[in-house]
């Protein structure tokens, strides 16, 4: 039987959400319905961190490993955390004593004006949740997603490698067993569909129990919006004002958590998020795997998933050009059954999917090379958590000092991520020293077609990319 309300837990109580709040940020229930103010909202936008809480999705995933991460509360749908357990800043304290990442704080003066020290609690918490032993470089990667106006993150930083561990009682110990828990569990395995009227104007949003109700839902409702982990359309939401009026999400449905490596291939499902994906990669393409490091926040990590990103379709994804790259195929799902398209082909144009009426993807597969080298690159404005102005991922078989064979893709100089299927032939076959004369000689503006924006001109691009490339060979030639 489907349910009409949103069920997780908050700070160790049930929570039942329906109406505008369910499809509204979670910060916003947050502050205005349970006057938890300590979750602050400053850019509304997942850059600052102010809003960080931590969430535990094993219920929601069908999991029996409990794990807490910070997430933006600002881009967070409550609608997508059916089934999740939350914890705010209020939920750190223990008897009315401060938890040790809080003592800490006070303890190195880490807060100044203060509008910003939950977060910075918060994403500290989440750090001190995932690793026991830590450097600073460790407090630093975990604070990317978090700003200071004060300027204060040298006391921050000490902070959090000052922390009492001896003290120190993980979430999943405190948060894992509450009264009614398991009847929650059982609860969550229903559908979810919930429907309201605000402002004379009908909203809906489902959660399908399996593909086949998924299938049949979105072909009867074609312009559905599906929602992965919203940390894009969080942002319309606040900035643009976007109205989601009909949306389906697949995160009831067990097989979308798949992530597993089969055959030489990575299988990712369409509800893992990158945060998931990035463990395995380390193990599986090292180099894809650094590079997430500066795709974005652990906070966005942590909510935003692969398949989002295929699917939002911008021509500056940073994850496209390396699965591009590495001919990664999307398993592809609708009313006529499933089928497999190439990553390379999927885009038509700017924001143009190869997608039919009632399909949507399910997972992606990607393969790991052999012996060929991977690289990646990427161009913006701040090195932590920003969106590139340009970027490349490489994929070469050198021998010696001759290239056997090699793929290039990039984002950012064109409509869509595109292969550089041109210089591919052009270089295959060919001696590095070669390559990296004819790099030099080449104008560059006949292989890509770049616009002018705000974060660069097509002149820009265009050389930036040159750069990238020949940066790519003279490493090769040093090795």
């Amino acid at each position: 039987m489907a349910r009409d309300t949103i069920s997780f837990y908050l700070n160790g109580k049930l929570e039942r959400v329906s109406g505008p709040y369910a499809m509204g940020p979670l910060s916003d229930y947050l502050r205005y319905k349970k006057q938890q103010t300590g979750t602050k909202v400053v850019c509304a936008e997942g850059d600052c961190g102010a809003c960080t809480v931590m969430i535990d999705r094993s219920v929601q995933k069908s999991s029996q490993e409990v794990s807490f991460h910070s997430i933006n509360s600002c881009i967070a749908m409550v609608a997508l955390l059916d089934g999740c357990h939350v914890v705010t800043v209020e939920g750190l304290e223990t008897n009315g004593e401060l938890h040790p990442v809080q003592e800490s704080i006070v303890k190195n003066f880490g807060a100044q004006c203060g509008f910003c020290t939950p977060g910075f609690v918060m994403a500290l918490t989440d750090l001190h949740e995932q690793k026991d032993h830590l450097k600073e470089r460790h407090v630093k990667n975990f604070l990317t997603g978090n700003l200071c106006r004060c300027t204060g993150y040298s006391p921050i930083i000490n902070a959090g490698l000052g922390v009492d561990k001896n003290n120190y009682v993980k979430l999943k110990d405190r948060y894992t067993e509450h009264q009614g828990y398991h009847s929650f569990k059982n609860e969550i395995r229903n559908p979810i569909h919930l429907k309201f009227n605000e402002f004379e104007t009908e909203y809906e949003f489902v959660a399908p129990q399996n593909l086949k109700d998924a299938v049949d839902y979105i072909s009867k409702n074609p312009t559905v919006r599906i929602i992965s982990g919203s940390t894009d359309l969080g942002v319309q939401i606040n900035k643009r004002k976007t109205k989601v009026h009909k949306a389906m999400s697949l995160q009831n449905i067990p097989e979308m958590y798949e992530l597993r490596v089969s055959d030489g291939k990575i299988i990712v499902g369409a509800r893992v998020t990158l945060s998931e994906l990035q463990s395995v990669l380390e193990d599986n393409l090292p180099a894809f795997g650094r590079f997430l490091n500066i795709f974005a926040s652990p906070q966005i990590k942590n909510k935003a998933t692969l398949v989002g990103n295929i699917a939002n379709a911008s021509p500056i994804a940073d994850t496209t050009p390396v699965l591009m790259a590495l001919d990664s195929v999307l398993q592809i799902v609708g009313k006529s059954g499933s089928r497999v398209v190439a990553l390379k082909d999927f885009y038509l144009g700017y924001k143009k999917l190869d997608l039919k009426d009632g399909e949507f993807i399910a997972s992606v597969e990607i393969p790991i090379p052999a012996n060929a080298i991977v690289d990646a690159f990427k161009i913006s404005q701040r090195r932590d958590l920003d969106i590139s102005c340009v970027n490349l991922a490489v994929v070469a078989d050198i021998n010696g000092r001759k290239l056997e064979k090699i793929a290039m893709s990039a984002g950012g100089v064109a409509a869509t991520t595109i292969r550089l299927e041109v210089l591919e032939k052009k270089w295959q076959g060919q001696s590095l020293d070669y390559i990296k004369d004819d790099i030099s000689k080449l104008d560059f503006s006949k292989f890509v077609s770049p616009l002018s924006d705000v974060r660069g001109t097509a002149e820009f691009r265009t050389r930036a990319l040159k750069n990238l490339i020949s940066k790519f060979f003279a490493q090769m030639s040093e090795t």
